[in-house]
């Protein structure tokens, strides 16, 4: 009796441990599962919108993808459990959680625009996350021979040397698009190389020696910090002045605007951004010590935009002060 009820209890988990080893045979390694989002759509017999209707597809109809067409907007599909594929669905009625580019190519001619005859698969692809200029050369000179629109998925034939180039398939036409116009791929060394390409171009770098961009980091800051004291003292005055008490007119020279030649923006390229702000608290400045010149009293608005001012330029100062500290705990990395 035991030995029954152990041959029946073995029997039962080989059946569980196959089904198992079933479950993990058949589990695909993309879920290429999609679901109509839309009241109802067409399936076609081939990628196009002007192709014959093979079936009728319903909101949350779910599909399986088995393939793409050239330009990745059209999905071949089959119902989820079966073999036939039924035809293809525009990729706007679905939606889907895969990646287009990880489909095989299975359809090579429908749409085709240009001469270029694909006849099987290159086994890469890249989705287009911008536009892109198809050019005739791996560089910005390579005449634009078309644009591959940002959605689509386009075969992948060829890389440049270091991969920042990619040669593609789209619709007919072969050329080069940047690299970085695509969602990135983690084998893009794996495409081959293309053959006759000219040398890589070589750029000189320019060192900046870490002295003089501090250099130039301290002359900002001195100008700063004494513009910052500046507008303290003038939202004391004008508090002062706002609360009835009477203030003697003595201006202060109108702040003149920081000074900076190409040479210096070289030695510290960071004062292209730190600039337009430093000019935007020079203004504001500036507006708190004009009335100063004209002396007088002045109504309550007033005497409030002049405070404002102050304020806000000492604000404005406040930022970039500990903005040009942070850069030279950087500056001082590097050194």
């Amino acid at each position: 009796m035991m030995r029954k009820g152990f041959a029946a209890v073995l029997i039962v988990a080989m059946l569980l441990l196959g089904v198992a080893l079933v479950s993990a045979q058949i589990v695909p390694e993309d879920d290429f599962t999609m679901t109509v989002r839309v009241e109802s759509a067409f399936v076609r017999a081939a990628p196009s919108l002007d192709a014959e209707v093979v079936a009728s597809l319903f909101d949350d109809d779910r599909l399986e993808a088995v393939g793409r067409n050239l330009d990745g907007l059209w999905f071949q599909v089959r119902r989820l459990g079966r073999m036939n594929n039924i035809g293809w669905v525009f990729n706007e009625v679905v939606s889907w959680d895969f990646l287009p580019e990880n489909l095989p190519l299975t359809e090579f001619e429908t749409g085709r625009t240009g001469p270029a005859l694909l006849t099987t698969d290159p086994g890469f692809a890249a989705f287009m996350e911008d536009n892109a200029n198809l050019r005739t050369e791996p560089a910005l000179t390579g005449e634009i021979l078309t644009v591959v629109p940002v959605g689509s998925t386009v075969p992948v034939l060829e890389r440049n040397q270091d991969g920042t180039w990619l040669r593609v398939h789209y619709l007919g036409t072969e050329g080069w698009i940047a690299e970085f116009t695509v969602r990135k791929f983690a084998n893009v060394f794996d495409l081959a190389l293309a053959e006759g390409l000219p040398p890589l171009k070589t750029f000189a770098i320019l060192i900046i020696p870490p002295e003089v961009q501090l250099a130039q980091l301290q002359r900002l800051r001195d100008f700063m910090t004494n513009s910052r004291a500046l507008s303290d003292q003038l939202a004391s005055y004008w508090l002062t002045v706002q609360r009835g008490e009477t203030m003697p007119c003595a201006p202060p020279a109108f702040v003149e605007e920081y000074m900076a030649t190409a040479q210096d923006i070289r030695e510290l390229p960071e004062l292209d951004r730190y600039l337009p702000q430093v000019t935007d608290g020079i203004f504001n400045l500036n507006v708190a010590i004009e009335l100063l010149y004209i002396c007088g009293t002045f109504n309550p608005d007033v005497v409030q935009r002049a405070r404002n001012g102050a304020i806000n330029a000492r604000v404005i100062f406040d930022a970039n002060l500990e903005r040009l500290d942070n850069l030279e705990e950087n500056i001082i990395i590097i050194e």
